[in-house]
């Protein structure tokens, strides 16, 4: 009897103690130093452990299975030896702080990645993902937070072998914030991936910025995309907000500030879109609002193809553009203004008798000449030729062609002051002249022609005297 009493004494006990543990025990912090084996800390830890890293280099492959938080004060680098995953998070809750991660393996097919994350609640946040083939790819993990990081590819493999900088797989509620990606495939793939905030990312030197591919209500507001293919990619999806973004100097045969195929109910508005070969490409896209944004100095302002319906634009600054609008299909489902104004066109020359601000003639959006580049692309190369105006004002002095349904019913006399329009974004990649060097530059122009010059006057020796 007295056995039993002290059996059931010490079971008691043990479940008084294990219930007080998270305040009695409280989570440890285990340095590693150079030498030591992360994993074999890992393997060890308890659920809120911290892992302090103190050495410079460590060359592991980690497997995280309990939730931890991983932490280098120095930047320490964990390299995977272009083996397999790096860093492959399995435990909800595990926190990534402050490291450089680098060497993934080379198979796309097997999504190998530096951080590869299939757990919810996980955090990767001021790292440098170097080396990578995907940098971080989120494989059905929920509410995954990637803040502050520095995500680079490999310039080793051609851009169709490398990883994307951040890949989300059938995933939700996830927030990408304040990281910048450089030199992958696309800086942020979205399949399956629903319910994310992107924000304050700086996305250059890749294929498509962002790439959604049947994604759903989604939003990227006060992102910087440039040097890019494209500089969003929004393909087969519905119900994308997007504003306060810098889509600039997106160039070549085939590249766009943004792309929009296959979308419904997309809404874009105080974007700045400068600089592009295409400014606003869109095909099969219907319901969508493009308002408040200023497209300026692209090739083309906007390219739209078949299937797009009951699409409005409104309120948009149209500066400097080489073409307004290039059509390849009769486009009376576009509106072009709504019940109060249009947009503001560089190129219009109405007048405004009763002084309201809207001019008092439509402004129609294609002329002759770009009616012809819509069946032949290859007379955008004149333009700005005379050819080209004079022939643009004798159709506006006796028009005898017709020049589509395209026309902006209310454009506006003045410039929107679209004060949300983040033009500071592009102003510090401004260059700035150097006198020294003009100097210089000016004097090696001239410096030709001078000597030229110099020895015409000279008498030449065989003249007589």
């Amino acid at each position: 009897m007295k056995g039993e009493l002290v059996t059931r004494g010490t079971i008691l006990t043990t479940v008084v103690l294990t219930a007080l543990c998270p305040v009695v025990c409280p989570a440890a912090e285990i340095t590693i130093g150079a030498g030591e084996s992360i994993q074999a800390a890992l393997d060890t830890a308890t659920p809120g452990d911290t892992i302090l890293l103190t050495g410079s280099v460590y060359h592991e492959n980690l497997v995280i299975d309990v939730p931890v938080t991983l932490v280098s004060g120095l930047g320490s680098t964990i390299r995977g030896g272009y083996e397999g995953m790096v860093v492959h998070i399995r435990a909800a809750g595990t926190v990534i702080d402050g490291l450089t991660i680098s060497e993934a393996g080379p198979h796309l097919t097997k999504d190998m990645a530096c951080v590869l994350i299939e757990a919810d609640d996980v955090v990767v946040r001021n790292c440098a993902i170097t080396e990578s083939l995907h940098g971080i790819y989120v494989k059905a993990g929920q509410r995954v937070r990637i803040i502050d990081n520095t995500i680079s590819g490999r310039l080793d493999l051609i851009e169709s072998d490398r990883g994307n900088g951040i890949h989300l797989w059938n995933t939700a509620g996830n927030t990408i914030e304040g990281n910048e990606i450089f030199q992958v495939r696309d800086g942020i793939y979205f399949s399956f991936a629903n319910e994310t905030e992107i924000s304050r990312n700086h996305i250059h030197q890749v294929r498509y910025g962002l790439h959604y591919m049947y994604s759903n209500n989604n939003s990227f507001t006060e992102n910087l995309f440039e040097n890019n293919v494209a500089g969003a990619a929004l393909m087969y999806s519905e119900d994308i907000d997007f504003e306060r973004n810098t889509f600039a100097r997106c160039r070549g045969f085939r590249s766009y500030g943004i792309l929009l195929q296959s979308m419904a109910r997309v809404t874009a508005q105080n974007n700045l879109i400068l600089d592009n070969s295409r400014g606003i490409f869109m095909n099969n896209t219907n319901a969508s609002a493009i308002t408040r944004n200023d497209v300026v100095d692209n090739d083309l302002a906007v390219q739209l193809n078949g299937g797009c319906d009951e699409n409005s634009f409104y309120d948009n600054n149209f500066i400097n553009n080489l073409s307004e609008l290039l059509l390849d299909v009769s486009d009376r489902e576009t509106r072009w203004a709504n019940d109060e104004n249009g947009n503001f066109w560089s190129r219009y020359r109405g007048y405004d008798l009763d002084r309201d601000g809207i001019g008092d003639v439509a402004f129609v959006i294609q002329n002759v000449f770009q009616i012809l580049e819509s069946d032949v692309p290859e007379v955008r190369f004149y333009l700005l030729s005379p050819a080209a105006e004079l022939l643009r004002a004798a159709e506006e002095t006796l028009p005898i062609l017709r020049l589509g349904d395209a026309e902006d019913p209310l454009p506006l006399m003045q410039p929107r002051t679209n004060d949300e329009v983040p033009w500071e974004a592009v102003s510090s990649f401004s260059t700035h002249s150097n006198p020294i060097w003009a100097m210089v530059f000016l004097v090696g122009a001239f410096a030709p022609a001078g000597f030229l010059l110099h020895r015409s006057r000279r008498p030449s020796a065989g003249r007589s005297r």
